[in-house]
């Protein structure tokens, strides 16, 4: 069963990095956009230096996501440092949807971090939150939510 748990832990985001979530976030509107988190697991979270834009080819990308293949498939053979997904929710807040999490065990055994963007209020200020992806002892996956920092 996927759960949403609500225990804080970091996740450090460089700033070009950060700027970079929020461009891709504007440049899809009015859908929803996707990509990978590259960095390194820390002492209390992790640290994320790099994204990877994705093209997002689902059918409805007014209201969902999926990641192109090919894009995915070369991000997985590129190492050891993909630690996570991105994904923007354009129309709400950037809170797990439940298709989010019946998603997450396509994703969770390989990755630790998920990060929801929506715009903000102030142009060209967009909402961030941040979770781990957990593996519970039944194998399946739950998110808890993390408090983002920035550089």
């Amino acid at each position: 069963m996927t759960e949403l748990h609500e225990t804080r832990q970091e996740i450090w985001l460089s700033a070009s990095c950060g700027r970079q979530i929020a461009e891709h976030l504007f440049l899809r509107l009015p859908y929803e956009a996707c990509g990978v988190l590259r960095g390194k697991a820390t002492a209390g979270g992790m640290r994320i230096d790099t994204f990877v834009p994705m093209r997002n080819v689902a059918p409805d990308p007014l209201h969902r996501f999926i990641l192109h293949p090919e894009d995915w498939t070369r991000e997985c053979l590129r190492g050891k440092d993909l630690v996570g997904l991105f994904h923007s929710h354009p129309h709400s807040l950037p809170v797990p949807s439940e298709e989010d999490l019946r998603q997450l065990p396509l994703f969770g055994g390989m990755l630790t971090a998920y990060l929801i963007g929506s715009p903000g209020k102030t142009e060209g200020i967009i909402q961030l939150n941040g979770y781990s992806i957990l593996k519970g002892t039944d194998g399946g996956f739950s998110l808890q939510a993390c408090n983002v920092r920035h550089d």
